[in-house]
Protein backbone atom coordinates (compact mmCIF):
# COMPACT_ATOMS: atom_id res chain seq x y z
CA UNK A 1 0.00 0.00 0.00
CA UNK A 2 1.33 3.43 -0.86
CA UNK A 3 0.19 6.98 -0.51
CA UNK A 4 0.50 9.31 -3.48
CA UNK A 5 0.07 13.04 -3.15
CA UNK A 6 -1.15 14.93 -6.17
CA UNK A 7 -1.08 18.67 -6.05
CA UNK A 8 -2.40 21.43 -8.27
CA UNK A 9 -2.14 24.94 -6.99
CA UNK A 10 -2.99 25.13 -3.30
CA UNK A 11 -5.14 21.99 -3.35
CA UNK A 12 -3.89 18.48 -2.77
CA UNK A 13 -5.54 15.11 -2.99
CA UNK A 14 -4.49 11.98 -1.09
CA UNK A 15 -4.94 8.63 -2.88
CA UNK A 16 -4.55 5.32 -1.10
CA UNK A 17 -3.15 2.78 -3.52
CA UNK A 18 -3.12 -0.94 -2.98
CA UNK A 19 -3.14 -3.99 -5.08
CA UNK A 20 -6.71 -3.19 -6.16
CA UNK A 21 -7.46 0.06 -7.91
CA UNK A 22 -9.98 2.28 -6.15
CA UNK A 23 -13.23 2.53 -8.09
CA UNK A 24 -14.06 5.85 -9.63
CA UNK A 25 -17.19 7.64 -8.53
CA UNK A 26 -19.96 7.40 -11.08
CA UNK A 27 -21.66 10.59 -12.07
CA UNK A 28 -25.12 10.94 -10.52
CA UNK A 29 -27.87 10.42 -13.08
CA UNK A 30 -29.71 13.61 -13.75
CA UNK A 31 -33.44 13.10 -13.31
CA UNK A 32 -35.53 15.14 -15.71
CA UNK A 33 -37.88 17.70 -14.21
CA UNK A 34 -41.45 16.70 -15.18
CA UNK A 35 -42.66 20.29 -14.81
CA UNK A 36 -40.10 21.61 -17.29
CA UNK A 37 -41.14 21.90 -20.91
CA UNK A 38 -39.14 19.77 -23.30
CA UNK A 39 -39.00 19.91 -27.12
CA UNK A 40 -40.16 16.31 -27.15
CA UNK A 41 -43.47 17.49 -25.68
CA UNK A 42 -44.28 19.25 -28.94
CA UNK A 43 -45.16 15.94 -30.55
CA UNK A 44 -47.61 15.08 -27.76
CA UNK A 45 -49.25 18.51 -27.99
CA UNK A 46 -49.43 18.13 -31.74
CA UNK A 47 -51.59 15.03 -31.31
CA UNK A 48 -53.68 16.61 -28.54
CA UNK A 49 -54.41 19.98 -30.14
CA UNK A 50 -56.93 18.75 -32.78
CA UNK A 51 -58.98 17.04 -30.09
CA UNK A 52 -58.71 19.98 -27.68
CA UNK A 53 -59.75 22.39 -30.43
CA UNK A 54 -62.79 20.27 -31.35
CA UNK A 55 -63.69 19.80 -27.67
CA UNK A 56 -63.47 23.53 -26.98
CA UNK A 57 -65.49 24.38 -30.10
CA UNK A 58 -68.28 21.82 -29.78
CA UNK A 59 -68.42 21.26 -25.99
CA UNK A 60 -66.98 24.10 -23.93
CA UNK A 61 -68.20 26.94 -26.15
CA UNK A 62 -71.86 25.76 -26.21
CA UNK A 63 -71.83 25.34 -22.42
CA UNK A 64 -70.40 28.82 -21.97
CA UNK A 65 -72.90 30.21 -24.49
CA UNK A 66 -75.78 28.60 -22.60
CA UNK A 67 -74.55 30.12 -19.33
CA UNK A 68 -74.51 33.56 -20.93
CA UNK A 69 -77.86 33.17 -22.71
CA UNK A 70 -79.54 32.20 -19.44
CA UNK A 71 -79.17 35.80 -18.26
CA UNK A 72 -80.76 37.34 -21.37
CA UNK A 73 -84.17 37.60 -22.95
CA UNK A 74 -82.94 36.10 -26.23
CA UNK A 75 -85.16 35.93 -29.32
CA UNK A 76 -84.68 32.81 -31.46
CA UNK A 77 -85.94 34.50 -34.65
CA UNK A 78 -83.50 37.40 -34.31
CA UNK A 79 -80.45 36.51 -32.24
CA UNK A 80 -79.22 40.11 -32.42
CA UNK A 81 -82.25 41.12 -30.35
CA UNK A 82 -81.36 40.33 -26.79
CA UNK A 83 -82.07 42.13 -23.58
CA UNK A 84 -80.38 41.69 -20.22
CA UNK A 85 -82.73 39.82 -17.88
CA UNK A 86 -80.44 39.06 -14.96
CA UNK A 87 -81.86 36.33 -12.73
CA UNK A 88 -85.41 36.66 -14.11
CA UNK A 89 -85.22 33.40 -16.06
CA UNK A 90 -84.12 31.49 -12.96
CA UNK A 91 -86.73 33.27 -10.84
CA UNK A 92 -89.38 32.25 -13.34
CA UNK A 93 -88.14 28.69 -13.19
CA UNK A 94 -88.02 28.24 -9.40
CA UNK A 95 -90.48 30.75 -7.98
CA UNK A 96 -94.12 31.82 -8.06
CA UNK A 97 -96.68 34.04 -6.36
CA UNK A 98 -97.73 33.87 -2.70
CA UNK A 99 -94.82 31.55 -1.90
CA UNK A 100 -94.72 29.94 1.54
CA UNK A 101 -93.09 27.07 3.44
CA UNK A 102 -94.86 24.36 5.38
CA UNK A 103 -93.88 21.14 7.09
CA UNK A 104 -96.63 19.00 5.58
CA UNK A 105 -95.94 19.84 1.92
CA UNK A 106 -94.88 16.66 0.05
CA UNK A 107 -94.53 15.09 3.48
CA UNK A 108 -94.24 11.47 2.26
CA UNK A 109 -91.47 12.22 -0.22
CA UNK A 110 -89.62 14.37 2.30
CA UNK A 111 -89.80 11.73 5.02
CA UNK A 112 -88.44 9.11 2.60
CA UNK A 113 -85.59 11.43 1.65
CA UNK A 114 -84.73 12.31 5.25
CA UNK A 115 -84.85 8.61 6.17
CA UNK A 116 -81.70 8.20 4.08
CA UNK A 117 -79.89 9.92 6.95
CA UNK A 118 -80.21 6.69 8.97
CA UNK A 119 -77.92 4.54 6.78
CA UNK A 120 -75.57 7.53 6.54
CA UNK A 121 -75.35 7.64 10.34
CA UNK A 122 -74.55 3.92 10.42
CA UNK A 123 -71.85 4.37 7.80
CA UNK A 124 -70.42 7.22 9.89
CA UNK A 125 -70.16 4.96 12.95
CA UNK A 126 -68.72 2.02 11.04
CA UNK A 127 -66.34 4.16 9.01
CA UNK A 128 -67.29 2.30 5.82
CA UNK A 129 -67.37 5.55 3.82
CA UNK A 130 -65.26 8.71 3.97
CA UNK A 131 -66.69 11.04 6.58
CA UNK A 132 -66.35 14.05 4.29
CA UNK A 133 -68.57 12.31 1.72
CA UNK A 134 -71.14 11.38 4.37
CA UNK A 135 -71.26 14.94 5.71
CA UNK A 136 -71.64 16.36 2.19
CA UNK A 137 -74.55 14.08 1.33
CA UNK A 138 -76.21 14.66 4.73
CA UNK A 139 -76.14 18.43 4.15
CA UNK A 140 -77.60 17.94 0.65
CA UNK A 141 -80.40 15.70 1.97
CA UNK A 142 -81.36 18.15 4.72
CA UNK A 143 -81.25 21.10 2.30
CA UNK A 144 -83.36 19.38 -0.38
CA UNK A 145 -85.86 17.33 1.63
CA UNK A 146 -85.90 19.36 4.82
CA UNK A 147 -86.00 22.88 3.36
CA UNK A 148 -86.39 23.22 -0.41
CA UNK A 149 -89.27 20.76 -0.91
CA UNK A 150 -91.24 22.56 1.80
CA UNK A 151 -91.49 25.71 -0.35
CA UNK A 152 -94.68 26.02 -2.42
CA UNK A 153 -97.30 28.58 -3.49
CA UNK A 154 -99.72 29.48 -0.76
CA UNK A 155 -103.50 29.86 -1.01
CA UNK A 156 -104.35 31.68 -4.23
CA UNK A 157 -100.73 31.49 -5.43
CA UNK A 158 -99.17 29.59 -8.31
CA UNK A 159 -95.82 28.66 -9.80
CA UNK A 160 -94.56 30.93 -12.55
CA UNK A 161 -93.91 27.80 -14.64
CA UNK A 162 -95.82 24.80 -13.34
CA UNK A 163 -94.88 22.82 -16.46
CA UNK A 164 -91.22 23.02 -15.42
CA UNK A 165 -91.88 21.23 -12.13
CA UNK A 166 -94.16 18.68 -13.81
CA UNK A 167 -91.50 17.93 -16.42
CA UNK A 168 -88.68 17.75 -13.89
CA UNK A 169 -90.71 15.44 -11.66
CA UNK A 170 -91.45 13.10 -14.57
CA UNK A 171 -87.75 13.10 -15.46
CA UNK A 172 -86.83 12.08 -11.93
CA UNK A 173 -89.51 9.37 -12.07
CA UNK A 174 -88.09 7.99 -15.30
CA UNK A 175 -84.56 7.97 -13.83
CA UNK A 176 -85.79 6.15 -10.71
CA UNK A 177 -87.71 3.56 -12.76
CA UNK A 178 -85.30 2.97 -15.63
CA UNK A 179 -81.89 2.91 -13.92
CA UNK A 180 -82.43 -0.11 -11.61
CA UNK A 181 -84.34 -1.99 -14.33
CA UNK A 182 -81.78 -1.48 -17.12
CA UNK A 183 -78.69 -1.94 -14.94
CA UNK A 184 -80.13 -5.00 -13.18
CA UNK A 185 -81.27 -6.62 -16.42
CA UNK A 186 -77.92 -5.98 -18.06
CA UNK A 187 -76.09 -7.59 -15.13
CA UNK A 188 -78.44 -10.61 -15.09
CA UNK A 189 -78.01 -11.18 -18.82
CA UNK A 190 -74.23 -10.84 -18.53
CA UNK A 191 -74.12 -13.45 -15.77
CA UNK A 192 -76.26 -15.82 -17.86
CA UNK A 193 -74.21 -15.34 -21.05
CA UNK A 194 -70.73 -15.34 -19.51
CA UNK A 195 -69.79 -18.76 -20.89
CA UNK A 196 -68.12 -19.83 -24.14
CA UNK A 197 -70.48 -21.44 -26.64
CA UNK A 198 -71.95 -20.73 -30.06
CA UNK A 199 -75.42 -20.22 -28.61
CA UNK A 200 -74.28 -17.60 -26.10
CA UNK A 201 -72.43 -15.75 -28.88
CA UNK A 202 -75.63 -15.62 -30.90
CA UNK A 203 -77.64 -14.48 -27.89
CA UNK A 204 -75.12 -11.74 -27.12
CA UNK A 205 -75.48 -10.43 -30.68
CA UNK A 206 -79.29 -10.61 -30.46
CA UNK A 207 -79.44 -8.63 -27.21
CA UNK A 208 -76.99 -6.01 -28.49
CA UNK A 209 -78.64 -5.63 -31.92
CA UNK A 210 -81.43 -3.21 -30.80
CA UNK A 211 -78.80 -0.77 -29.54
CA UNK A 212 -77.66 0.01 -33.09
CA UNK A 213 -81.16 1.17 -34.06
CA UNK A 214 -81.97 4.87 -34.08
CA UNK A 215 -84.43 6.21 -31.54
CA UNK A 216 -86.98 6.86 -34.32
CA UNK A 217 -86.92 3.25 -35.52
CA UNK A 218 -87.07 1.90 -31.98
CA UNK A 219 -90.03 4.04 -30.97
CA UNK A 220 -91.97 3.22 -34.14
CA UNK A 221 -91.46 -0.50 -33.47
CA UNK A 222 -92.76 -0.20 -29.92
CA UNK A 223 -95.59 2.16 -30.83
CA UNK A 224 -96.79 -0.50 -33.27
CA UNK A 225 -96.31 -3.35 -30.77
CA UNK A 226 -98.25 -1.48 -28.06
CA UNK A 227 -101.10 -0.56 -30.40
CA UNK A 228 -104.20 -2.18 -28.86
CA UNK A 229 -105.78 -2.89 -32.25
CA UNK A 230 -102.87 -3.99 -34.46
CA UNK A 231 -99.91 -4.71 -32.19
CA UNK A 232 -98.74 -7.52 -29.97
CA UNK A 233 -100.72 -6.22 -27.01
CA UNK A 234 -103.97 -6.50 -28.93
CA UNK A 235 -103.07 -9.99 -30.18
CA UNK A 236 -102.30 -11.27 -26.66
CA UNK A 237 -105.50 -9.69 -25.40
CA UNK A 238 -107.51 -11.52 -28.05
CA UNK A 239 -105.89 -14.83 -27.07
CA UNK A 240 -107.01 -14.47 -23.46
CA UNK A 241 -110.33 -12.83 -24.26
CA UNK A 242 -109.39 -9.60 -22.49
CA UNK A 243 -109.84 -6.06 -23.63
CA UNK A 244 -106.38 -4.71 -24.52
CA UNK A 245 -105.25 -1.56 -22.75
CA UNK A 246 -103.89 1.37 -24.73
CA UNK A 247 -100.76 1.68 -22.62
CA UNK A 248 -99.47 4.79 -24.35
CA UNK A 249 -102.77 6.57 -23.74
CA UNK A 250 -102.95 5.65 -20.05
CA UNK A 251 -101.61 8.08 -17.47
CA UNK A 252 -100.90 5.06 -15.23
CA UNK A 253 -98.99 2.87 -17.69
CA UNK A 254 -97.52 5.26 -20.28
CA UNK A 255 -94.29 5.90 -18.36
CA UNK A 256 -93.85 2.18 -17.69
CA UNK A 257 -94.26 1.46 -21.40
CA UNK A 258 -91.55 4.00 -22.24
CA UNK A 259 -89.24 2.45 -19.63
CA UNK A 260 -89.86 -1.00 -21.16
CA UNK A 261 -89.05 0.25 -24.66
CA UNK A 262 -85.91 1.99 -23.39
CA UNK A 263 -84.80 -1.18 -21.60
CA UNK A 264 -85.18 -3.25 -24.79
CA UNK A 265 -83.24 -0.61 -26.72
CA UNK A 266 -80.29 0.09 -24.38
CA UNK A 267 -79.75 -3.01 -22.24
CA UNK A 268 -77.36 -4.48 -24.83
CA UNK A 269 -74.80 -1.75 -24.17
CA UNK A 270 -74.78 -2.49 -20.43
CA UNK A 271 -74.59 -6.20 -21.24
CA UNK A 272 -71.33 -5.67 -23.16
CA UNK A 273 -69.81 -3.61 -20.34
CA UNK A 274 -70.72 -6.18 -17.70
CA UNK A 275 -69.39 -9.05 -19.86
CA UNK A 276 -66.07 -7.24 -20.16
CA UNK A 277 -65.97 -6.79 -16.39
CA UNK A 278 -66.83 -10.43 -15.70
CA UNK A 279 -64.10 -11.69 -18.00
CA UNK A 280 -61.63 -9.56 -16.05
CA UNK A 281 -62.27 -11.53 -12.84
CA UNK A 282 -59.73 -14.28 -12.17
CA UNK A 283 -61.35 -17.74 -12.41
CA UNK A 284 -59.12 -18.94 -9.57
CA UNK A 285 -61.12 -16.78 -7.16
CA UNK A 286 -64.24 -18.82 -7.94
CA UNK A 287 -62.27 -22.06 -7.56
CA UNK A 288 -60.96 -20.95 -4.17
CA UNK A 289 -64.49 -20.00 -3.10
CA UNK A 290 -65.77 -23.43 -4.16
CA UNK A 291 -63.03 -25.13 -2.11
CA UNK A 292 -64.17 -23.06 0.88
CA UNK A 293 -67.73 -24.35 0.40
CA UNK A 294 -69.29 -21.14 -0.93
CA UNK A 295 -72.61 -21.44 -2.71
CA UNK A 296 -73.69 -19.52 -5.82
CA UNK A 297 -75.04 -16.53 -3.88
CA UNK A 298 -71.92 -16.27 -1.73
CA UNK A 299 -69.71 -16.37 -4.85
CA UNK A 300 -71.79 -13.62 -6.41
CA UNK A 301 -71.69 -11.47 -3.29
CA UNK A 302 -68.05 -11.92 -2.29
CA UNK A 303 -66.35 -12.51 -5.65
CA UNK A 304 -68.46 -11.18 -8.52
CA UNK A 305 -69.69 -7.92 -6.98
CA UNK A 306 -66.26 -6.80 -5.67
CA UNK A 307 -64.73 -7.70 -9.03
CA UNK A 308 -67.38 -5.68 -10.87
CA UNK A 309 -67.29 -2.67 -8.55
CA UNK A 310 -65.69 -0.32 -11.06
CA UNK A 311 -67.87 -1.60 -13.91
CA UNK A 312 -71.03 -1.18 -11.83
CA UNK A 313 -70.04 2.38 -10.99
CA UNK A 314 -69.40 3.18 -14.66
CA UNK A 315 -72.67 1.62 -15.83
CA UNK A 316 -74.79 3.30 -13.15
CA UNK A 317 -73.28 6.74 -13.77
CA UNK A 318 -73.70 6.48 -17.54
CA UNK A 319 -77.24 5.13 -17.22
CA UNK A 320 -78.33 7.95 -14.91
CA UNK A 321 -76.87 10.55 -17.28
CA UNK A 322 -78.65 8.98 -20.27
CA UNK A 323 -81.93 8.74 -18.36
CA UNK A 324 -81.84 12.41 -17.38
CA UNK A 325 -81.51 13.26 -21.08
CA UNK A 326 -84.53 11.25 -22.24
CA UNK A 327 -86.41 12.96 -25.04
CA UNK A 328 -86.79 10.99 -28.29
CA UNK A 329 -88.84 8.10 -26.88
CA UNK A 330 -91.31 10.43 -25.18
CA UNK A 331 -91.58 12.91 -28.04
CA UNK A 332 -92.34 10.25 -30.66
CA UNK A 333 -94.41 7.78 -28.63
CA UNK A 334 -96.59 10.02 -26.43
CA UNK A 335 -95.72 13.69 -27.11
CA UNK A 336 -95.59 14.06 -23.32
CA UNK A 337 -99.15 12.84 -22.79
CA UNK A 338 -101.58 11.80 -21.67
CA UNK A 339 -102.25 14.90 -19.56
CA UNK A 340 -98.53 15.53 -19.13
CA UNK A 341 -97.90 12.13 -17.51
CA UNK A 342 -94.76 11.53 -19.61
CA UNK A 343 -93.68 15.10 -20.25
CA UNK A 344 -89.94 15.35 -19.47
CA UNK A 345 -87.60 18.27 -18.95
CA UNK A 346 -85.77 18.06 -22.29
CA UNK A 347 -89.14 18.24 -24.06
CA UNK A 348 -90.05 21.33 -22.03
CA UNK A 349 -86.69 22.92 -22.91
CA UNK A 350 -87.19 22.05 -26.59
CA UNK A 351 -90.67 23.56 -26.70
CA UNK A 352 -89.67 26.74 -24.91
CA UNK A 353 -86.64 27.25 -27.13
CA UNK A 354 -87.84 26.15 -30.58
CA UNK A 355 -91.61 26.52 -30.36
CA UNK A 356 -91.96 29.61 -28.18
CA UNK A 357 -88.57 31.07 -29.30
CA UNK A 358 -87.49 31.77 -25.69
CA UNK A 359 -83.82 30.83 -26.00
CA UNK A 360 -82.82 32.60 -22.79
CA UNK A 361 -85.30 30.71 -20.63
CA UNK A 362 -84.55 27.42 -22.40
CA UNK A 363 -80.82 27.96 -21.78
CA UNK A 364 -81.44 28.62 -18.09
CA UNK A 365 -83.32 25.32 -17.79
CA UNK A 366 -80.52 23.56 -19.67
CA UNK A 367 -77.97 24.93 -17.22
CA UNK A 368 -80.12 23.71 -14.32
CA UNK A 369 -80.31 20.21 -15.81
CA UNK A 370 -76.56 20.24 -16.44
CA UNK A 371 -75.87 21.13 -12.79
CA UNK A 372 -78.26 18.41 -11.56
CA UNK A 373 -76.51 15.78 -13.69
CA UNK A 374 -73.10 16.91 -12.43
CA UNK A 375 -74.20 16.79 -8.79
CA UNK A 376 -75.82 13.37 -9.13
CA UNK A 377 -72.73 12.01 -10.90
CA UNK A 378 -70.41 13.37 -8.20
CA UNK A 379 -72.55 11.79 -5.47
CA UNK A 380 -72.48 8.46 -7.30
CA UNK A 381 -68.70 8.57 -7.66
CA UNK A 382 -68.41 9.36 -3.95
CA UNK A 383 -70.62 6.52 -2.74
CA UNK A 384 -70.12 3.88 -5.42
CA UNK A 385 -66.36 4.01 -4.99
CA UNK A 386 -64.81 0.86 -3.69
CA UNK A 387 -61.97 -0.22 -1.50
CA UNK A 388 -59.76 -0.43 -4.57
CA UNK A 389 -59.77 3.37 -4.71
CA UNK A 390 -58.14 3.50 -1.31
CA UNK A 391 -55.48 0.95 -2.17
Amino acid sequence: MSVVRDGEGDQATMHVQSGVAAPKKAKAARTPDPTRFSPTDLGAWGFLLPFLAAYALFMLYPVGQALVMGFFDWDFLDITRRQWAGWDNYRRMFWGTEMTWSVDHLVVLRVIGLALLIPLARSWRKGSLPRASIATLAIMLVAIFGVILGIHPGEGGRWFDSQFWLSFGNTLLFVAMSTPAIVGTGLALALALNRPSRLTGLLRAMFFAPYVLSVAVMTLIWAFMLNPSLGLVGLVGDWFGATPINLLNSSTWAMSAIVLATLWWTVGFNLVLFLAGLQDIDVQQYEAASLDGANAWQKFRHVTVPGLRRTIRLVVVLQVIYSFQIFGQVFIMTRGGPDGATRVLIQHIFERGFRDFELGYASAMSVFLFIVIILVSVVQFMFLGGEEDEA
